[in-house]
């Protein structure tokens, strides 16, 4: 590990440090903006809190429930002990459906076990498909930023890239011009890709159900069109019912992108025949997952949703960026998650780049005392060196010098004495090595004539009080000295426990012990009882967050039309007699003349003077054809704008909604809810039966080149809503 060099290199490039202080700096406004809206948001991180860490505390239980879950649902359920084993369960799948190029979503867990370079091995093409991914990709790059992985990259250089490695040399550098050139490059790779690779945001043990957060629909369009999905996620993803999402889903779009909603949020459930992947297949990866879970302090990185907030707030990451880390976690949450997932022998530098001011611990959605634990993590360095580093040595002389008031009266007239050849001026300017590292930036002054004791002595006569020679005679262990008996009785337990194998991080097992004897899953479930040997109870999650509202029909009906209009949507309030005229004066204004709609579409929604084309089903080639879609929607979010799809009536297939640039969508006045806990309520028969859900904010979005937001990206560029009102809307 070379962090210092690397974190050097970044510090000399100004270019560099401007990109990342305009970013995180935005993002961090852009994030306090909407988190102050939510009367709650303080309920809400309890609640998420609570929700990871009963995952955690149960989390064999859980994995089984959601391995069972799955199969139920169709799909396919494997277990990697690490990222070779991970790798290899991608590959083969690949080979054994004759892919030769997988598309894939923006995904961490494949990046921290490099399954690119893996499937590249195995004669398999992975192709990055977010536009961030692609930039690094086709510069042969690494990512620096969590959310947004080429924040280094200002609009010259993505041009300059774009220009030479997509044969574009006219091409400019405006970020919608940039952004097309990444939708054409990619947009024949979706639609005729065979299958399709993921990561996982959540998976909810209960009913089996996936979800992938997104913006530029990239995502929908890699886990909805190839006929083969492999979801690679990290066991520690789990919740443990659909409900928890209600407090999921506000956390994680505020503190990541700092929107109410993200554009896209995507939820399936197994295979849904005539609708998506034929095949599903679901890796459960642990490697180093369950060393974390063992460290009672450090376990609590575990809970981390990767919405990046922390980096956004550290004054390290703001100056160094993610690259200076050398680990695909960067940042607060990279320096206590890298070192734990490679049991220290990686990053053991890290815990230690960091102020500990603390700002990572006030925005963490789901409150992680990142300090805290860079704190335990670098106490496990200490003990981890041999005692003859000059720096551990020292550390035992001062403590054996402080452990007892002769120790330390005698420390002081040494250093006094030691020092005179050394003082000029009253001031220590050079020490002898290797004392000298200290005093090469940093002057020390010389220690007085006469210490505080002795001059007490001196003035008042006599020695310290009865009581304070009580504390302050003997050693460590010894009884006469009371106060330092509890920290040498911590001490005694610590380095028995180290001894014993049994210290923080240790999974009480070695690596390849009895851990690694039969398959991965009994693998897997043995090293997370063993880490769990203490087997926390489960806590109750507080549910004190809003969960009903209290606002009346009509401000709900009106604040759910000025939301969605504030994502560039546009937006129609009409009665039910005005439907057909709404749909045909916006089908003119967009110039939608073949429209994809469902197979149940009401008769009152059919406008005339355009074509409506019957999803029978239509491939995507035949919808990438069309104009557009018309649907309806299964009910909309009033709070963040959102309209959510669940393959009901009047919806249709996801791909309907997808594919083409244009998406009409109806809403009915009563299928608006106030709150996303409402929502999640209001959709949970569908999750059960296995239907998909797609949470739609807007048209497609990114804002991945220097911040500046670009509609339609791999989604519909453009979004209409009509919501049909109740004749009598109640106040």
């Amino acid at each position: 590990m070379s962090f210092p060099s690397a974190a050097r290199v970044t510090l000399r490039d100004s270019q560099l440090r401007r990109n990342l202080a305009k970013a995180t700096g935005a993002i961090r406004e852009k994030r306090a903006a909407v988190v102050e809206q939510l009367p709650d948001w303080g309920e809400l991180r309890g609640a998420g809190r609570a929700v990871k860490d009963q995952a955690l505390a149960d989390l064999d239980r859980h994995l089984m429930a959601l391995e069972s879950a799955v199969a139920a649902a169709g799909g396919q359920v494997h277990w990697a002990k690490d990222g070779t084993e991970g790798c290899r369960i991608v590959a083969e799948i690949a080979r054994s459906h004759g892919a030769g190029e997988v598309v894939k979503v923006k995904s961490i867990a494949t990046d921290e076990i490099r399954l690119n370079e893996a499937l590249a091995a195995a004669g398999v093409r992975a192709v990055e498909t977010d536009l961030a991914e692609l930039i690094i990709q086709l510069g042969d790059d690494v990512q620096s930023h969590i959310l947004v992985p080429a924040i280094h990259k200002n609009r010259a250089e993505i041009r300059e890239l774009f220009a030479r490695e997509l044969r574009l040399p006219e091409l400019s550098d405006e970020p919608a011009a940039l952004a097309e050139a990444a939708r054409l490059h990619l947009r024949r790779k979706f639609l005729d890709a065979r299958m399709g690779v993921s990561g996982a945001n959540f998976a909810v043990a209960e009913t089996g159900t996936v979800c992938v957060v997104e913006s530029e629909g990239n995502g929908r369009m890699c886990t909805t069109l190839p006929e083969v999905l492999v979801t690679v996620m990290g066991v520690e993803k789990l919740v443990p019912a659909w409900r928890d999402m209600g407090v999921f889903l506000q956390l994680l779009p505020r503190s990541s992108t700092g929107e109410r909603m993200n554009p896209y949020t995507s939820f399936w459930t197994g295979v849904r025949p005539g609708d998506g992947p034929e095949e599903f297949h679901l890796v459960l990866l642990d490697n180093g997952r369950t060393d974390v879970l063992a460290d009672r302090v450090g376990r609590q990185a575990l809970r981390c949703i990767r919405c990046s907030a922390c980096l956004n707030a550290c004054p390290v990451y703001s100056r160094t960026g993610g690259h200076a880390y050398e680990s695909v976690y960067p940042g607060p949450i990279g320096a206590i998650l890298t070192p734990q997932l490679h049991r220290l022998e990686e990053g053991r530098s890290l815990p230690y780049a960091s102020s500990l001011c603390g700002a990572c611990y006030e925005v963490c959605p789901v409150e992680i005392d990142i300090p805290r634990v860079l704190v335990h993590l670098r106490g496990r360095v200490v003990d981890g060196e041999p005692a003859w580093k000059p720096e551990k040595a020292a550390m035992r002389m001062l403590y054996r010098a402080f452990a007892s008031r002769r120790a330390y009266e005698a420390a002081q007239r040494a250093g006094r004495l030691g020092s005179r050849p050394l003082a000029r001026r009253g001031r220590i300017e050079r020490l002898p090595f290797p004392l000298s590292g200290w005093t090469v930036t940093r002057d020390l002054p010389e220690p007085p004539s006469e210490t505080f004791r002795e001059w007490w002595r001196r003035e008042r006569g006599g020695g310290p009080s009865g009581a304070e020679r009580g504390g302050a005679e003997g050693s460590p262990g010894r009884p006469g000295n009371p106060r330092l008996r509890p920290f040498a009785a911590y001490s005694r337990r610590r380095s028995n426990a180290w001894a014993g194998g049994r210290g923080p991080g240790s999974t009480g097992q070695a690596r390849g012990g009895p851990a690694s004897a039969g398959n991965a899953r009994e693998a897997i479930l043995g090293a997370i009882r063993s880490a769990l040997a203490d087997r926390p109870p489960a806590p109750e999650v507080p549910r004190r967050y809003r969960r009903r509202s209290k606002r009346g029909r009509r401000e709900i009906v009106a604040t759910f039309a000025e939301r969605v209009g504030e994502y560039r949507a546009t937006v129609r309030l009409v009665s039910a007699g005005g439907v057909i005229d709404a749909i045909s004066e916006l089908c003119r204004e967009r110039g939608a003349r073949r429209l994809a709609v469902p197979g149940d579409l009401p008769d009152e929604w059919r406008p005339e003077g355009v074509d409506l084309i019957r999803d029978a089903p239509l491939s995507p080639q035949e919808l990438d054809r069309l104009d557009g879609a018309l649907t309806g929607c299964a009910l909309g979010i009033a709070e963040t704008g959102t309209i959510v799809l669940d393959g009901g009536p009047t919806q249709g297939r996801r791909a309907v909604t997808l594919v083409p640039d244009y998406h009409l969508c109806l809403v009915a006045a009563d299928q608006v809810v106030d709150l996303v806990p409402e929502a999640v309520e209001r959709l949970e028969p569908a999750v059960r039966e296995g239907r998909p859900l797609t949470f739609v904010s807007g048209p497609s979005a990114t804002s991945d080149i220097e911040l500046n937001r670009v509609e339609g990206v791999h989604g519909p560029r453009t979004l209409h809503v009509v919501v049909v009102a109740e004749e009598k809307a109640a106040g």
